[in-house]
Order: C-alpha cells, then structure tokens, then sequence
C-alpha cells in the first residue's frame, strides 16, 4: 500500500559516539535477549524507524552499511519478536494516538540511490519486511551515479514499497530559507504527480535538518508527517512533523548497536523546550528541558549526552517529573543531538533524543 496521494497547490549525520561507548558496556547484560522474555512488559506507545542509505557500497562509508551487517539486522528481526509495519501506518497511529504493537520497527530509505534496489528490496521483501523510500527527485530526473531511474522506482512502487517526499534538490532547508525550501518542495511534488500520478504526504527532511517556520509550513500544506535524522523512540500522540529515525552505516551498523536500538522504548515526554531546534548565537547553549508524562522508575539513571561534547551533560530533576539538562559548552556551527538513555523494564532502554541546528555566522 503507497501512501496516502495529496495535491499542492500551483556531516555530521551521527550522534557523537559516547552514547555507543555506554551502548556497549551494557549492551551484554541489558539487550542480548531476542525474541521478549515470556512475562515481559509490552510497549504500545513506541515506534523505532531506522534510516538508510547505501548497500554494499564500500566507497561512501558514512552513508553506506555493508551487506553482512545489513544481512544480521535483518536476520535479528526475523529471529522474533518484533512487529513490522509500513511507515504510513505508524504515521496513522501516531497521529491519532492508536497503540501501536509491541517492538514496533520500520525500514526508511532515503534519496534513492540504486543499491536500494538491486540489494536493499530484495532481501527486505523475501523476510517480509516493509521499505518505504524517501525520494529526491532531482538526482533521479539527472541520472545521477549510483541513482535509480523512475522506471526503478516505479517498479518498487508496484511491488509494495512506500514512495515518500525527500524534495527535488536534498538542499540544506533552514540555510536557503522559507522561500526556497518551499519552491524546492513545489518543483518535486510535480515531478512525482508526472512520473507516478500521486504526490507523497510524507516528507523526510534533507540532512535532517528543520526548523519550526518549516515543520509549520509543511502541515500547512497538507503533509501528514515530517521525519528528521536523529537518535530517538518515535511515540505515539507525539508531533508527527519532527519525527525521529535512528541513522546506520558502517560504523555504526554492527549487531550489538542494532539490537539495543531495536529493543528501545520511547521516553514519555511533554512540554520540552526549546521547541524550535535552530540555536541563536545569543542563546547558544540553550536551556533545555522536558516533562515526564508518566512515572518512570528509577529515574536517577537518566543520563544526557550532547554530541559536542565528550561528557554527559547536568541533570537536574525538579519536583519529580521535570528534567532539566545544563551544560556549558556552546554548540558549534552545524547538526548536534543531545540523547538522553535510561534503564527501562524487560531490559529495554528508554531513549530520547533532540536535534539542534547552529546556523553558520553571519558576516557583519
């Protein structure tokens, strides 16, 4: 099933590598168990979307994860466990607040390259699992190396694969600005209504990078949802337009990584803040914070982790149920994350991550 038609109108990529280091001192005795446990404790509010890009291709390793370690993440979802869906249908419940099952997980794809096709599909589909593929329709219209041809993407289309919304030009959205982004936007939408007569609804933003001018203006156009690129759980009833995506490549591929995050529950959370993830110079670094929707036991363990920086951030805890992350550092020019993990039940992690943009400075 393709998502949902609409019409319109007329690197740093990773988190920073603390949080694998913790990762891997407890991968051994919190998140070797697959399948679940008998008698262990559901999660219908969570949803873990994992981004790809290249398959098998050797030379792009930060985009690209290796076929042996594509062919474990797959074998390690087959081996029990876990739940599939396709994208627009985490979308739905997200968006309507509907229990999603437990250990949900789905396959993202991005900007069409054409490993995706020839190794990526083939192997996903004969384990029954979902793909949807974000799509940048300039390099695919210019025949761009190593891109598929419509034609390519036609054919993953009819044989069930999700096309989504990656923009035309997979510019750098915030740096060229409101305007351009939308036209950007515009110019893909008819690309994809003249190539495969529907234009997508679910948007993946270039780089991962937005702001909240831009998330507004993609609902106000009609999007059902917007997905960024950074370490988090996606929830249900959260905003469907900053939605996370865990990103894998080579270095960050390997089984034990795959697992932990495969296994993650999303951190009930409201009222955070800032909201708009662009850092002003002179507010750099931000106050950060959020509110626990729910009781969490054992929150004590929480730990915070900005990727700029080598250390886990302050926390402190107010009144129970707020959480108040400080640090020092200002963010530099560029992406950052900050994750936050902590222990959660069944030998799960809670994880929660946000994403910042540093603009460049501007001459004077």
């Amino acid at each position: 099933m393709n998502i949902r038609i609409r019409r319109l109108p007329q690197n740093r990529i990773l988190h920073r590598s603390v949080t694998w280091l913790v990762s891997l001192l407890v991968v051994g005795c919190w998140t070797a168990l697959s399948p679940r446990p008998a008698g262990a404790e559901p999660d219908h509010s969570s949803a873990v979307v994992f981004i790809y890009h290249r398959f098998g291709e050797e030379r792009y390793p930060t985009t690209n994860v290796r076929l042996d370690q594509f062919e474990a993440h797959i074998a390690e979802l087959k081996s029990g466990g876990y739940n599939f869906l396709p994208l627009s249908e985490i979308v739905n419940a997200i968006r309507n607040s509907q229990p999603l099952p437990d250990r949900t997980i789905a396959i993202t794809v991005d900007d069409a390259y054409e490993s995706a096709y020839t190794e990526a599909w083939p192997r996903l589909k004969a384990a029954g699992i979902p793909m949807t593929l974000f799509v940048a329709t300039d390099p695919v219209d210019g025949r761009s190396a190593t891109y598929m041809s419509w034609d390519q993407i036609r054919d993953l289309m009819e044989d069930g694969v999700e096309i989504a919304h990656h923009g035309a030009s997979h510019h750098h959205m915030v740096g060229v600005g409101l305007a351009a982004s939308l036209a950007d936007i515009e110019r893909a939408s008819l690309r994809f209504q003249e190539e495969l007569g529907f234009v997508p609804d679910i948007f993946a933003y270039p780089y991962g990078e937005y702001s909240m001018e831009i998330r507004n203006a993609l609902e106000d156009s009609g999007f059902a949802a917007a997905f960024a690129q950074y370490s988090s759980v996606a929830r249900v009833g959260s905003d469907a337009f900053t939605l996370p995506r865990f990103p894998v490549n080579e270095r960050y591929g390997e089984i034990e990584r795959f697992r932990l995050i495969a296994n993650a529950r999303s951190l009930p959370v409201a009222n955070i803040i800032p909201d708009d993830p662009v850092v002003v110079p002179d507010n750099n670094p931000p106050a950060y914070g959020f509110s626990l929707t729910e009781t969490v036991t054992g929150l004590a363990a929480l730990a915070c982790y900005p990727s700029h920086m080598d250390r886990a951030a302050r926390i402190e805890i107010l009144a129970g149920r707020r959480v108040e992350i400080r640090f020092n550092k200002p963010f530099p020019e560029g992406r950052h994350r900050i994750n936050c993990t902590l222990p959660g039940p069944d030998r799960r992690w809670y994880w929660f991550g946000k994403f910042f943009y540093a603009p460049p400075a501007t001459a004077e």
